[in-house]
């Protein structure tokens, strides 16, 4: 009966974990989809066309950093 207990508590906060990871991936892919179309626009003002996915990925790497210092920089505050 105890072992019983003990697996069902344990199965509990596996399926309470997994669904917090589900909840971080989903919001980390609405962000990255937000900045993908950023980028996306980006490359079209400025007529950048990248050899292969994997350098359009690690192109999109850097412009998301860049995006991000950007952003936090004018955030912070002038003292």
């Amino acid at each position: 009966m105890a072992a019983n207990n003990q697996l069902y508590h344990i199965s509990l906060a596996l399926l309470f974990c997994l669904g917090l990871f589900a909840i971080q991936v989903t919001s980390r892919t609405l962000q990255d989809d937000s900045m993908y179309e950023r980028h996306g626009q980006w490359m079209s003002q400025y007529g950048k066309i990248y050899k292969d996915h994997q350098e359009r990925e690690t192109r999109f790497k850097i412009f998301k950093e860049n995006v991000n210092y950007i952003e936090a920089f004018n955030n912070a505050d002038d003292t």
